[in-house]
């Protein structure tokens, strides 16, 4: 006893073309790459030492010399206070934390040390041996263990 098999109008089975087919495949490996990219870029970055410092703010009082500064960690290390450098035109004063040489006033800190944890902030007070006049532009140079950083200020 034999079977035969009828054929429709088709030859060999049904499916999607090799191009068709290719280009699925392309998109899916494409997406599953960009996945696992953003997902191994957060996990690397949140383990990157990036220390930073920010200064909050500036308050200069009427003789412009004397100064208070907030200064906040913004990085994701702790940051040891070292010195603060205010300059204004051809005269600048460096303040030194610590040591024999300090001259900076540290009047609140989160850790009560100089040295701020990611997220905490310190304010200090400084005297210049100049003076700064109202509205005009000086630069405050924070520095850091591990980072230095500029910022100019209007009086």
């Amino acid at each position: 006893m034999t079977m035969k098999f009828q054929q429709s109008g088709r030859k060999g089975r049904a499916g999607i073309s090799p191009f068709l087919a290719t280009v699925i495949l392309v998109v899916i490996t494409l997406m599953i790459g960009g996945i696992l990219y953003t997902s191994f870029r957060q996990m690397i970055v949140a383990q990157v030492k990036n220390p930073s410092v920010t200064l909050l703010d500036t308050n200069v009082s009427p003789d412009g010399e004397t100064m208070t500064l907030d200064v906040k960690n913004d990085g994701n290390v702790p940051v040891m206070l070292q010195a603060i450098a205010i300059s204004y035109g051809a005269s600048s004063n460096v303040f030194e934390e610590g040591g024999t040489g300090a001259n900076i006033t540290l009047i609140s800190t989160s850790s009560g040390s100089a040295t701020m944890q990611p997220g905490d902030s310190l304010t200090a007070k400084v005297k210049t041996n100049f003076s700064v006049p109202t509205f005009a532009t000086f630069t405050v140079t924070v520095v850091g263990d591990q980072v230095a950083k500029a910022f100019n200020i209007q009086a």
